[in-house]
């Protein structure tokens, strides 16, 4: 889904950003519905990504992927300008309040009002045009809202249906709890110590000693203090060679000695917990969540859709690249 309006981050960012676009172009690129929108409305949007993509392109392939940018970034450009026109034939309005909200939290991402006013100036910006954006944008987010937004709900039906088709995505997968003993071979020269130790202690489970007995007499994990005691472990979370010996276990059974990079262990299963689907109630609120955010981003095309195409719209020519 399209950005609908500037996060505080992105301003931050522009207004820390190198000067690289110190030189902007104010060469109209676009026209929409008689409303220009300029070259240096573009490098202002592009100037936080610069030197991201300087640091992962090069050559031919940064100029490339700059190419893309500024392309994505002038229809933004042009959707916002056709949406603030919406605002404004449904005559709505920001109060200031909402704004000042913004400067506010803007300036304390900086470490005085000195340094605050240092980055408009080295961006050539003013707070007027910053306080200008986030009125623009704050109109943006009310036009969304009244023309997409407040036409948007999601039925019980909806949600019932949903469940019923895409049950399978919210299975949880087998789950397991366990316990262990813990012999460490981070030392070399202590892993064939450890090996022969780890086969005692197993044959000592086989000749029937209690499993938290070993654990506090040999293990040497921190979770020591409690039984050994692992917590639930879903399967998919284990290292291959630990979730083959325990997942084919019963509960109450252990394991053969296992070996990992960090040493032996052997586990015990306390508790099988098989896949389940959980109930309808439990996550209702999320296929709500993700049913409305599905029908807004599908009605928020649709309306730029159709005030795009009842718009005059004029691309002058390919933003200028800069470097």
């Amino acid at each position: 889904m399209r950005l609908i309006f500037f996060f505080l981050t992105a301003i931050v960012l522009f207004l820390n950003a190198n000067p690289v676009f110190a030189e902007l172009q104010g060469a109209i690129v676009a026209i929409v519905n008689g409303a220009p929108i300029t070259n240096t409305d573009v490098d202002e949007l592009i100037a936080p990504l610069f030197q991201q993509y300087k640091n992962s392109y090069q050559g031919d392939e940064l100029k490339q992927k700059l190419a893309e940018a500024r392309a994505d970034i002038l229809q933004q450009l042009i959707e916002d300008k056709l949406i603030l026109q919406e605002a404004a034939k449904k005559k709505l309005k920001v109060e200031k309040e909402e704004v000042e909200r913004l400067i506010d939290e803007l300036r304390s991402n900086f470490p005085s009002s000195a340094d605050f006013e240092a980055a408009l100036k080295n961006q050539n910006t003013t707070l007027g045009e910053v306080r200008k954006r986030y009125e623009e944008q704050l109109l943006i987010k009310k036009a969304v809202e009244v023309n997409v937004l407040s036409i948007v709900s999601v039925s019980p039906k909806e949600i019932n249906d949903y469940y019923d088709r895409e049950k399978d995505r919210f299975q949880t997968p087998e789950q397991i709890r366990l316990r262990n003993i813990f012999l460490s071979t981070e030392e070399n020269t202590a892993a064939e110590a450890a090996e022969k130790k780890i086969y005692e202690i197993y044959d000592q489970l086989e000749q029937g000693a209690p499993f938290a007995e070993l654990v506090e007499k040999y293990s040497e994990a921190p979770n020591v203090v409690d039984g050994g005691n692992m917590g639930t472990m879903q399967r998919g979370t284990l290292r291959k060679e630990i979730e083959d010996a325990v997942f084919t276990l019963n509960i109450g059974a252990y394991s053969k000695p296992v070996r990992t990079p960090l040493g032996f262990y052997i586990f015990a299963v306390d508790e099988k917990i098989p896949p389940a689907v959980p109930p309808l109630e439990d996550i209702k609120n999320k296929i709500r969540q993700k049913i409305y955010q599905d029908k807004v981003r599908i009605s928020l095309r649709e309306w730029i859709a159709k005030i795009k195409a009842s718009a005059l719209i004029e691309v002058k020519h390919e933003t200028k690249e800069k470097s």
